[in-house]
């Protein structure tokens, strides 16, 4: 394929009218037909910029690659993606440890290898594989030139350190942060005020749903204060929020906090509140897992503050096979509940 070809096909996947992209490069539309029309090439100037703009390498616009790797390149990231539906970390792990021997020096995929490295940190291989992702992770930030890479490698390395204990380096790391012209907050409030009537409320709704997931997130996981406070306020948000408790995809969140109070009251030797939790656990994690994985689909909410808001769970990411029911039965092998193991409530507590 010569290069005007490749230009007009890349031209047209990004939705680009010949105009537009001689505006762009500043020349003008007459030279961007030429180049089409394979009558004359771009100067050697334009090349960076033209591959800029239409979203590839050098080398590919240039037909470095062959087209018979690009098409392996695409297969690759499509079994990657799907083992975000399915689940399947074993099959997430061959695809990227292929991808990186294929394609070596490939940021974009030693990014994913780590993060898949880092996910699947499991059993007596926990610390080995938690240093395998640092250095991948430190491989990318290094030599990536995409600030989007590098970011999302820094989120993952500075989970590592932290979670290995060491924080001081961790916050170097940080300080590395790409910085953004407009953080996602400010980009959906910038959006919001350009859209009017209900398409407007709709995507408001959207992101004031995002913002709530990140709030109750960070009470039951960040550690801001001791979990029967956190627990407590993550509880009554949701339910001041969504006051009718259709909670569609807040379940999961409502499932872990009446485990958490399951817990603190089995600490405390109260073992019908910690059985009567527990059922709410589990009567959470049913609902959500009839629609994550049971009849997953299109699910509307019809709470006040979210009542133009639809989530399609056939398009939630999974991160391992197990169901949420299942994890909460995982937990509850928990020491904390050795005390209350034998009653018949307990032994009750997962029957259909």
């Amino acid at each position: 394929m010569m290069i005007g070809e490749r230009i007009k096909q890349l031209r047209k996947k990004n939705d680009l009218t010949q105009e537009k992209l001689a505006d762009y490069l500043c020349v003008s539309y007459q030279a961007v037909s030429k180049w089409e029309c394979g009558l004359s090439s771009p100067d050697l100037s334009l090349i960076v910029p033209l591959a800029k703009l239409l979203n590839v390498t050098t080398d590919e616009l240039l037909g470095a690659i062959p087209e018979n790797n690009d098409m392996r390149y695409s297969k690759l990231n499509a079994d990657y993606d799907e083992t975000f539906k399915n689940g399947d970390m074993l099959a997430r792990l061959n695809v990227c440890e292929t991808a990186v021997k294929e394609y070596p020096g490939d940021m974009e995929w030693l990014n994913k290898y780590a993060w898949t490295v880092w996910c699947r940190a499991i059993g007596e291989s926990y610390e080995d594989e938690r240093e395998k992702a640092i250095k991948l992770f430190d491989t990318v930030i290094e030599n990536t030139d995409k600030n989007e890479t590098k970011a999302n490698a820094i989120t993952g390395i500075v989970q590592c350190l932290c979670n290995k204990g060491c924080k001081k380096e961790a916050k170097k790391y940080v300080n590395l942060f790409p910085e953004a012209k407009i953080i996602p907050s400010d980009k959906d409030k910038l959006l919001g005020m350009c859209l009017e009537g209900e398409e407007q409320v709709k995507h408001k709704q959207h992101y004031l749903g995002g913002y709530l997931q990140v709030l109750v997130r960070t009470l039951l996981w960040d550690g801001v204060a001791e979990n029967k406070y956190t627990c407590i306020v993550a509880e009554k948000i949701i339910e001041a929020m969504i006051p009718d408790e259709n909670y569609c995809g807040f379940h999961y969140e409502m499932a872990h906090i009446q485990f958490r109070k399951a817990e603190m009251e089995a600490k405390e030797h109260r073992t019908n509140e910690a059985i009567n939790l527990l059922k709410k656990a589990i009567y959470h994690a049913r609902e959500y897992d009839l629609l994550d994985s049971i009849s997953p689909g299109e699910y509307a909410y019809t709470a006040p503050l979210f009542n133009k808001v639809t989530i399609d769970t056939r398009k939630w990411s999974h991160t391992g096979n197990t169901t949420l029911l299942d994890d909460i039965k995982e937990l509850c092998n928990r020491k904390i509940f050795d005390t209350i193991r034998n009653y018949k409530e307990y032994s009750e507590l997962f029957e259909e």
